[in-house]
């Protein structure tokens, strides 16, 4: 069997023209004959950008140097970015991001459902920061650095980010990402522990830890101990979805509220909601607006 002929990279950066954004908000330049999709890149900026990466149809590669500025570009406000993978598009101003998105989805409705929407309303925004409620943080024990690192894996997705905090991350759990690797680190079962999901509610905040071996008394202990001191839940995944159980306290109730109807919505930490809580509202909102409903109508 044959193996496929690794690509040659070229060794030296080279200036580029970014003309576009892809749907993963990498800038897109053409070289040649071939698009290159460059991370960091603004539409019409010109950037020094190393090919990371080659393949039969375009080309990767990475900004190193922008020589001509976009004026929608923006100071990112986490020192992370570019380097971690939760977010990638911190460098372009929140209202292009709007636009970016709205102009995307209206590409893959004409390219892919071959529909065009006869009306665009004006788009429903929500809080830029603080406000992503489900996640599923990376753990690894670092051996070389005697550290444990708690985040999103980084950009490439091989390693995980070096992360202190995280600006879009619900604030009462941002704040204990420290705190997290310093309690893993002293773990018995530092080794084992993969992720931690997190499930944020209006009231409260759950994190589940999936571990891959059974956790002695000492470890649970030093869990119980920091549930306590966070007022964060704990909870434990051994296996599948299934098996999640509350360790501290022995039962949390996680649920979001529409305070516009008077509902409130309880949901498991491995349910799906709505990452953004006040998104979610205004979505509910506008869809019950355009239902046009009577006051016999049950929704």
């Amino acid at each position: 069997m044959s193996r496929r002929k690794k690509r040659q990279l070229p060794a030296e950066p080279r200036e580029l023209e970014i003309v576009d954004l892809s749907h993963d908000g990498r800038g897109v330049a053409v070289d040649g004959e071939k698009r290159v999709f460059v991370h960091g890149g603004l539409p019409g900026e010109r950037v020094v950008a190393r090919i990371t990466g080659r393949r039969r149809n375009f080309d990767e590669g990475e900004s190193l140097a922008v020589l001509d500025r976009s004026p929608d570009r923006v100071e990112p406000q986490c020192p992370c970015f570019g380097v971690c993978g939760g977010c990638s598009l911190q460098h372009l101003d929140p209202e292009r991001q709007i636009e970016f998105k709205q102009n995307t989805l209206v590409q893959n409705l004409a390219r892919i459902g071959k529909v065009e929407a006869a009306e665009l309303w004006t788009p429903l925004t929500g809080p830029r920061w603080g406000y992503r409620r489900k996640a599923r943080l990376s753990v690894r024990h670092v051996r070389k650095k005697g550290r444990v690192l708690v985040g999103f894996r980084e950009r490439y997705g091989r390693f995980v980010a070096d992360m202190q905090t995280c600006h879009v991350l619900d604030p009462r759990v941002a704040g204990q990402l420290e705190a997290l690797s310093a309690l893993i680190l002293t773990m018995d079962a530092r080794e084992s522990i993969p992720q931690i999901e997190v499930a944020c509610g209006d009231r409260a905040c759950a994190l589940v830890f999936r571990h891959l071996e059974a956790l002695g008394a000492e470890d649970l202990s030093k869990l119980r101990e920091f549930a306590l001191a966070s007022g964060l839940a704990v909870m434990l995944q051994p296996a599948g979805p299934g098996s999640i159980h509350c360790l501290e306290p022995a039962e949390v109730e996680l649920s979001y509220e529409l305070p516009e109807f008077g509902v409130e919505l309880a949901f498991g930490p491995s349910d799906f909601v709505q990452v953004n809580a006040e998104m979610n509202r205004r979505m509910v909102g506008r869809a019950l607006e355009l239902l046009d409903l009577t006051a016999t109508d049950r929704v």
